[in-house]
């Protein structure tokens, strides 16, 4: 009889442990891509921001332009680049990264129409280009609320610091 019962509770015992083992794929895929895989993109993007706060003091088109082709497009390039290296193995993570990626497409549309419309004086373009960055803007919201559904949907939470 206290054989059986020891075997019971080591049979309990394991059940409890194996049970405890199992783990999430798509939790620990979000939890790397938000800590590890995404942290480079993410200050590329802060920079792009910092970068865009300068334009309300620039001077002239010349200034704006420098700006363009010296930080804005040759960072959403890296951006792009740093995206296309990480690695996804669960449809709702690589769904995520797809929305962070058409929104880098947006914007580097956008801020291309910018340019050529910026050297060729063209204000109605530079107005023009803002169609396609806020279309840039919205998908973020899409990829942010993803996260932060996916992230609900796990027990999980997405803070967000400011710099």
């Amino acid at each position: 009889m206290k054989r059986i019962m020891t075997t019971l509770l080591a049979m309990v015992m394991m059940i409890a442990m194996l049970t405890g083992c199992g783990s999430d794929p798509v939790a620990e895929e979000l939890e790397k891509f938000l800590n590890q895989d995404m942290v480079a993109v993410n200050a590329k993007y802060e920079e792009l921001k910092a970068e865009m706060n300068k334009w309300d003091s620039l001077e002239d088109d010349a200034a704006l332009i420098a700006s363009l082709k010296g930080n804005v497009l040759p960072n959403i390039d890296e951006s792009l680049a740093m995206l296309s290296k990480i690695d996804l193995q669960t449809e709702e993570l690589k769904a995520i990264k797809e929305k962070y990626q058409k929104m880098l497409e947006a914007y580097k549309e956008g801020f291309q129409i910018m340019l050529s419309a910026a050297e060729a004086g063209d204000e109605a373009g530079v107005e023009a280009s803002g169609v396609k960055i806020d279309e840039g803007i919205k998908l973020l919201d899409e990829y942010n609320k993803a996260l932060e559904d996916l992230a609900k949907e796990k027990n999980m939470e997405v803070t967000y610091e400011s710099k």
